[in-house]
């Protein structure tokens, strides 16, 4: 008997949960019944809330229609509405999740939006509107033109030291049609792109990139266009330089105070030891300067002497030299 007892401990203590088991359950419980009771009182709180009287504004867009193929708004109508209205919170949820669409007929005279809005918001049971802006707008159309304009690339970049842009930045395609009101596309010059935002550029570019939105301006055949240009490493050259004056009429003669320039340049790494072999630049200052200038010193002009080099000017050391003219006869 006593064995049979001893088998029966052993055999509930097997299925007896453990303290650490029981403590568990009791959260589990505990957070499952603290949830259900949440949501019964958000659904409550939902449920008596959404019987009350509120004002909301709200976004509604505007869509004008029976525009003419053959016209062109000179300024853009505004797309949306900033709408106020007011009604029971189930009625609001309603026009909120479906906001109609304010279809405006084009006329040449001033549009009421309110008067519109208001007809569309008679479709939605027991809902006012208390506020339309804008409410009245006015809609600007012109003969629809089209012409050939460039696309002018609009660039933020930043070069990594060293580093600096060689040849001319290119576009591709170059141009584009471009149409909208005659008054706006008659004075549009060119067709300018998005900013085209590069940091710590160390190697070539090849980007695509969209067009400005321009107001009144559509461009139907081009959205985007490529932007691409070459970019290089830049080492720096020194060269020193003897001013000399040019057009100096027979019998006269001008000397210079220092006679010497030191000239500083960045050069293509690969375009240095060409850079050494010749004098890349020459200073120089015209006759007829020497005529006007009162103060006794003149800014030399340094000019590159050939093309074959991309080379950029970095300082002048110094930048004005001093002089006096003489008489040799």
């Amino acid at each position: 008997m006593a064995k049979d007892s001893a088998t029966g401990n052993w055999f509930s203590s097997l299925f007896k949960p453990s303290e650490t088991e029981t403590t568990y359950l009791h959260k589990g419980e505990i957070l499952v019944v603290f949830l259900i009771a949440f949501i019964i009182a958000i659904t409550l709180w939902f449920l008596v809330n959404m019987g009350k009287e509120y004002n909301v504004t709200m976004a509604l867009p505007l869509q004008i229609t029976d525009v003419s193929e053959d016209m062109a708004f000179a300024t853009d109508p505004p797309g949306e509405a900033r709408v106020t209205v007011s009604g029971e919170g189930w009625n609001l949820l309603s026009l909120y999740r479906n906001p109609p669409v304010v279809s405006i007929p084009y006329s040449d005279n001033v549009v009421n939006v309110s008067d519109i809005v208001q007809r569309e918001i008679a479709y939605f049971s027991d809902i006012s509107v208390q506020k339309v802006e804008p409410s009245i707008i006015t809609l600007n159309m012109e003969p629809r033109t089209s012409k050939r304009v460039p696309v002018t690339p609009k660039l933020d970049v930043q070069l990594r030291a060293q580093f600096e842009i060689v040849g001319n930045v290119r576009v591709s395609p170059d141009s584009v049609t471009v149409q909208g009101a005659r008054s706006v596309v008659d004075t549009l010059q060119s067709m300018p792109t998005e900013t085209l935002r590069l940091s710590n550029v160390q190697k070539d570019v090849d980007r695509r990139v969209g067009l400005a939105n321009l107001e009144g301006v559509a461009v139907p055949d081009a959205p985007d266009v490529n932007i691409t240009f070459s970019v290089t490493e830049f080492t720096e050259g020194e060269v020193r330089l003897r001013v000399q004056a040019r057009n100096v009429p027979e019998g006269r003669e001008v000397r210079f105070n220092p006679t010497v320039l030191t000239v500083r340049y960045n050069v293509p790494i690969d375009q240095f030891s060409l850079s050494q072999d010749i004098v890349p630049y020459e200073a120089y200052v015209p006759y007829s300067e020497f005529l006007q200038d009162t103060t006794g010193y003149v800014v030399p002009n340094i000019a590159a002497v050939t093309d074959e080099l991309d080379i950029r000017l970095q300082s002048i050391q110094p930048r004005r030299v001093a002089y006096f003219l003489a008489v040799t006869e």
